[in-house]
């Protein structure tokens, strides 16, 4: 059995969540993580499994036993033929990011932050952008999980389709994913452009840029009349040499020391926000263009702490979402000083994603100041809510059985596999026990 920490205190990234479980383990085997559920279950428990702690919904809020698999992070075979890397399920993205060059080989697709385990980024659907790439649960064509009473699943997208459809975003409700297989593919370069451009000219040109570019990520400042386009695109072009006291300046001193302190000078001068935000559009939003590695391209630095809603809305609904989340702001002055991001994914096929059978456009709805995120993001929940938005998981959202039974076609038929591989909640917590009964 592994180390138990009985004095261990769960703190979400801003810290905005915490818990103190009764038990804390970090399993450096799988058959440790079975061990470590069987007894659970034996004793009529409960467990979460926790990684980067990134997410700002209550996923892994519990006071019985929390899981972290930080130790199970060791590579465990390359298919070097279907481009196919097994690995444990507790490594962070940056680490399978240095990792998988050494053999020539990237994810199809990454999301701006590296920091998360493989196993938390997929279960919540975490997603980078391009309508011509899925979620990141995506590319995972297998699995081992390991469910109430201890029970060891290997499941594989060619055998299991059904299960793995559930089982790549699960919220962690089916159990402990210990191992995943993911689809690589060829190591690969890109080429970024970026520009300001004027806020009414992009949303009228959105369609023409997402035809045109493999990837599309847009920054909006409120406060601000443009917004910055970033285009990402497959090259073979030579990667651009380094500048290490650039790149620091500008990844560093500027787009998060600078962009840090201005975002707390406007929390407590909140007048003066739409003139600081206005500053650091003139700053940061300048035209760059740059090749280099994928993951060093769509991978970008750890933000300040802030709070985050995100939904996923039809691609065709994208301009509305976007003009909708500005009139929000706007009409009820509030001193957002964290830029709205927008990006894009293609349709998949797993259950819970909200990427499932359509194409999306995520609109991240940010803040720094808690005096107004309740009101802002109920308003912003409920306009996306009106485009037929379906929520990020592991952002904030106040999503209720009934309307995820609504938007999610085959919510129902999920939760009837949860309850076969846990009837008796085994892996549940408040949140989901609020969310499927």
């Amino acid at each position: 059995m592994p180390t138990l920490d009985t004095e261990y205190t769960f703190r979400n990234w801003d810290r905005s969540l915490v818990c103190k479980p009764q038990h804390f383990y970090q399993p450096e085997t799988e058959e440790e993580v079975i061990e470590i559920v069987r007894n659970v279950s034996r004793a009529g428990g409960t467990a979460r499994t926790v990684g980067a702690g990134h997410s700002w919904s209550p996923l892994v809020i519990t006071d019985d036993t929390l899981l972290n698999l930080d130790h199970l992070s060791r590579l465990v075979a390359v298919d070097a033929e279907r481009r196919q890397v097994t690995i444990q399920a507790g490594i962070r993205i940056k680490e399978l990011n240095a990792l998988l060059p050494q053999h020539g080989l990237a994810m199809a697709n990454l999301g701006s932050i590296a920091e998360q385990s493989i196993a938390g980024a997929i279960s919540t659907g975490t997603h980078g952008t391009g309508l011509r790439f899925g979620s990141l649960s995506t590319q995972i064509v297998g699995m081992n999980l390991v469910t109430a009473g201890g029970r060891l699943l290997q499941i594989s997208a060619d055998k299991q389709p059904e299960l793995m459809a559930a089982a790549r975003v699960s919220l962690g409700a089916l159990g402990v994913i210990t191992q995943v297989t993911i689809q690589c593919v060829k190591a690969f370069n890109l080429y970024l452009h970026a520009e300001p451009r004027p806020f009414d000219e992009v949303l009228r040109r959105i369609d023409t840029l997402l035809q045109e570019n493999d990837r599309v990520r847009l920054y909006w400042f409120p406060g601000t009349h443009v917004i910055y386009v970033m285009t990402l695109n497959h090259t073979d072009q030579a990667i651009t040499p380094r500048q290490p006291i650039i790149e620091w300046f500008n990844n560093v001193a500027l787009r998060h020391d600078l962009m840090a302190l201005l975002i707390r000078a406007g929390h407590r001068l909140p007048d003066l926000v739409d003139k600081i935000n206005q500053f650091e559009a003139k700053v940061g939003f300048v035209e760059e263009n740059q090749v280099a590695r994928s993951d060093h391209i769509l991978n970008i630095p750890m933000p300040p702490r802030h709070q985050e809603s995100e939904y996923a809305v039809p691609v065709e609904n994208t301009a509305e979402a976007v003009r909708l989340t500005r009139k929000i702001i706007e009409e009820n002055n509030y001193k957002v000083t964290v830029p709205v991001e927008v990006r894009f994914v293609a349709a998949d096929e797993d259950m819970l994603s909200p990427a499932y059978r359509r194409a999306i456009c995520y609109i991240g709805a940010y803040t720094y100041s808690e005096h107004f995120a309740q009101p802002f993001f109920e308003g912003f929940e409920s306009a996306m809510k009106g485009l037929d938005g379906r929520p990020h998981w592991g952002k904030r959202h106040s999503l209720t059985t009934a309307e995820a039974q609504q938007v999610y076609p085959m919510f129902d038929r999920f939760n009837e596999i949860r309850k076969e591989l846990d009837p008796a909640g085994t892996f549940a917590n408040s949140y989901l026990r609020g969310l499927f009964g």
